[in-house]
């Protein structure tokens, strides 16, 4: 089965957003505390600058944000309106 794992390109999360980034392709990058954090674009970079700390993976904040920002595209296809199950 070595031919399931011929494709290595590494796969990272973006601490702002939780998006995947493939380090391919000139992938935005910033060093904090000797650590190389990917992102999907210049904006999630400039959040990630202003408090890198707050995105720590150790740190529940991230996953706070995560949630909320999901909640908040969920309302805003849904237009506020809670889903039925038929």
């Amino acid at each position: 089965m070595n031919h399931l794992h011929k494709n290595k390109k590494a796969n990272h999360k973006d601490p702002v957003c939780g998006m995947d980034v493939s380090t391919e392709n000139n992938a935005i990058t910033a060093t904090w505390n000797n650590q190389t954090y990917y992102f999907c674009a210049q904006h999630c970079r400039e959040e990630f600058e202003k408090a890198p700390e707050a995105y720590q993976k150790k740190s529940s904040f991230f996953l706070k944000r995560w949630w909320n920002n999901y909640l908040k595209r969920l309302n805003k296809v849904t237009n506020g309106k809670p889903q039925c199950c038929d």
